[in-house]
């Protein structure tokens, strides 16, 4: 079985090399371009899972989720709700139990998704909650990112306005290292065992 420290230090992160998206990616923003990707997402067994809300700076200030990243091995789907409603195919995905969506700290992503349309998820595994059972202290997407791919997330578009017209390629290539990181994460956490 692989060893993996269960901690790791803001400064060890650091001297790791930068987490490059290279894969395919597909900015979503019509029913009909959803309706294509979902058909192909629907034979995956897992994807990693993420999501994006532009930020709020003023009390009481609120936006909706404007993104919603979905990742397998070699392609990254960025589903942009700010650009069309809901699509109902994802809802399938999302209550489908034998497709794993994987992620750190996904129960807010399902409350954000649950505030605009009603459903009971299934098959979501929270990354964070899993290692946190195995004894690791690192619980943070960047962290496990870290610990498990030897590589360095990059926060920098964290805080940007995800409903732009059009996304920056940083904001695209950040999106997609958020779900491909738990996507990746899952499959070693799987690999070694643990």
């Amino acid at each position: 079985m692989l060893e993996y420290p269960k901690f790791i230090s803001k400064d060890d992160i650091n001297t790791l090399p930068m987490m490059m998206y290279t894969g395919r990616l597909e900015v979503i923003e019509d029913h009909a371009h959803a309706f294509k990707a979902i058909e192909k997402l629907r034979s995956a067994k897992v994807l990693g899972f993420d999501t994006e809300t532009r930020p709020s700076f003023a009390k009481g200030e609120f936006h909706p989720m404007a993104l919603i990243q979905l990742a397998t091995s070699d392609c990254a789907y960025l589903f942009r709700l700010s650009k069309m409603p809901f699509p109902k195919e994802l809802l399938e995905l999302f209550t489908t139990p034998t497709i794993i969506k994987t992620g750190v700290g996904i129960q807010d992503d399902i409350k954000g998704i649950q505030k605009m349309i009603s459903f009971e998820p299934q098959g979501f595994v929270d990354l964070s909650t899993e290692v946190k059972k195995r004894g690791f202290e690192s619980l943070g997407l960047r962290a496990l990112t870290a610990i498990f791919l030897k590589k360095r997330l990059s926060k920098a578009a964290k805080i940007t306005n995800w409903e732009k017209e059009h996304l920056s390629d940083d904001q695209l290539k950040y999106a997609a290292n958020d779900a491909l990181a738990g996507f990746l994460i899952y499959e070693k956490l799987m690999e070694s065992g643990l």
